[in-house]
């Protein structure tokens, strides 16, 4: 057999190799995906945190190829700085100084996803859902007495740095829900990339209410 014939084998079987891979991952019922982005607070919630940062993952499940409904699953954190008007009643009620505070929300949510096509490649879906979150906030204060010395070899300054002691801490767990709006756009194998805005509300006594807008890849 010549080296042209067992190279067209080869090619041949390297390529329906390729493409049944590709099929399986165009068809697979299971997708994952990573997503981060900017955090902003709502309501109340904004009086004593300031915008953030968002970044979390999770997994889709399509029942059928066609099917226009997702369920899906994520888990996420958000960062958030405390706002001048948390850190002066954290010092009030400690009666201590307060320098710096943070907020932050960790959630795992089971979601319904539902997608419009919008064009070629192009759809547009909406989710709903909710889940369990844990929200924490904690307030330090500034300890140069158990700081560090350091200098700058470059330009020869030298100085004492703080390190934070803790003043106050509280957390709490309670369950909450979500809704939002988005935009997906196909990749080839099964790929896709997208973006969305989705409110969230932790059903606390007084609720927290936050706006994380992200952007994801889809694989």
């Amino acid at each position: 057999m010549s080296r042209a014939i067992l190279a067209s084998l080869f090619l041949t079987a390297t390529l329906t190799a390729a493409a049944s891979v590709a099929a399986a991952q165009e068809t697979s019922p299971v997708r994952w995906h990573v997503m981060g982005g900017y955090s902003e607070t709502l309501g109340s919630t904004r009086d004593y945190l300031q915008g953030g940062y968002m970044f979390g993952g999770g997994l889709s499940i399509t029942p059928s190829r066609y099917s226009p409904l997702d369920v899906r699953f994520d888990f996420t954190y958000s960062a958030h700085q405390a706002t001048n008007n948390l850190l002066n009643l954290g010092q009030q009620a400690a009666n201590t100084q307060v320098d710096n505070g943070t907020g932050s929300f960790w959630s795992g949510t089971g979601n319904l996803v539902y997608h419009v096509p919008l064009a070629y490649g192009v759809r547009a879906y909406g989710i709903a859902g909710a889940g369990v979150y844990h929200a924490r906030v904690e307030l330090t204060q500034y300890d140069s007495y158990g700081g560090y010395y350091y200098c700058d070899p470059f330009s020869g300054f030298c100085d004492i740095g703080a390190s934070s002691t803790l003043v106050s801490s509280s957390g709490v767990t309670k369950f909450g829900w979500n809704a939002g709006l988005g935009v997906e756009f196909d990749l080839p194998y099964g790929r896709a990339w997208f973006i969305e805005a989705r409110y969230h509300r932790i059903t606390t006594d007084k609720p927290i209410e936050y706006l994380p807008i992200s952007i994801g890849y889809r694989f």
